[in-house]
């Protein structure tokens, strides 16, 4: 037997360096080195050699970008409407149309009337002086105190307001008339402003004011203010009405005008109409 003869120890240091497993320098390195694993860039590991344990990163499809509808349809150009004639009349088909309404004659009632207004004016001008003038024959008062309560009495306003509206209803009877049914109807107003000046004053003398003495008929009848009245009356109708006679013509006129015009149209039309339907 030999004289070294191995301790416990050591046999159980050689054992453990037999177990031991040989590391070489370059795996050792190796394994200690990490794999950078970028997303742009995968690496590609074969299954011999790729471990259990470390998991496979798989990088997703990019996605695909969509078309818009607006873009992948190509516009569409508006067609314009398309007018279509309308169809010709068929022989015996019977066709309804809205009847041509004429033109409305003018009239001349509502200047007339303003005319006669004016004429009304006049009327008590002319009047006031003639009256001024019987005064001053009477009691040698031309426009004094006389003339100044004539005035103011009902033998100065009556005959006024009694011509005015016989003027103004003469006027809306005779509307565009000519002159001569004016001075026919001059005639009439002095009647009527003759006539109706007495029977005012004489309701206003014997019943408003019942005055002792009642007036008669006869007094008033002979009254130079009363005569002067229906006179005045007549002779400014018969110069307003020529006035008024004048712009009916002129409004006469143009309804002639307004009637011809009318006509030529619609014998136009109707002349288009036929010339249809016998292309027709």
């Amino acid at each position: 037997m030999s004289d070294e003869t191995p301790t416990a120890a050591s046999r159980k240091t050689r054992k453990a360096d037999a177990e031991a497993p040989v590391v070489d320098d370059a795996s050792a390195e190796t394994a200690e080195a990490p794999v950078e694993v970028t997303a742009a860039e995968p690496v590609e590991t074969p299954a011999a050699e790729t471990s259990a344990a470390e998991p496979v990163i798989v990088e997703p499809a990019a996605p695909t970008e969509a078309v818009p509808a607006a873009e992948a349809v190509p516009p569409v150009e508006a067609v314009p409407p398309v007018e279509l004639a309308a169809p010709a009349p068929v022989a015996g088909q019977v066709v309804y149309v809205t009847a041509p309404v004429p033109p409305k004659p003018r009239g001349n009632r509502v200047i007339g009337s303003l005319l006669a207004v004016l004429g009304a004016v006049i009327f008590a001008g002319v009047y006031g002086v003639v009256a001024a003038l019987i005064i001053d024959l009477q009691s040698g008062d031309l426009f004094g105190p006389g003339f100044g309560s004539f005035l103011g009495s009902a033998f100065f306003w009556v005959p006024g307001v009694v011509f005015l509206v016989g003027l103004v209803l003469l006027t809306l009877i005779l509307n565009r008339a000519g002159w001569w049914a004016h001075v026919l109807g001059s005639l009439v107003l002095a009647i009527a402003v003759y006539f109706g000046m007495i029977g005012v004053l004489l309701l206003i003398g014997n019943v408003f004011h019942g005055s002792p003495e009642p007036i008669a008929f006869a007094q008033l009848a002979v009254n130079p203010w009363v005569i002067a009245a229906a006179i005045v009356a007549r002779e400014v109708s018969i110069w307003i009405g020529l006035a008024i006679a004048a712009r009916g013509r002129r409004v006469r006129a143009r309804n002639v005008e307004s009637r011809a015009a009318f006509d030529r149209e619609q014998d136009e039309k109707k002349a288009e109409y036929e010339r249809g339907s016998g292309a027709a």
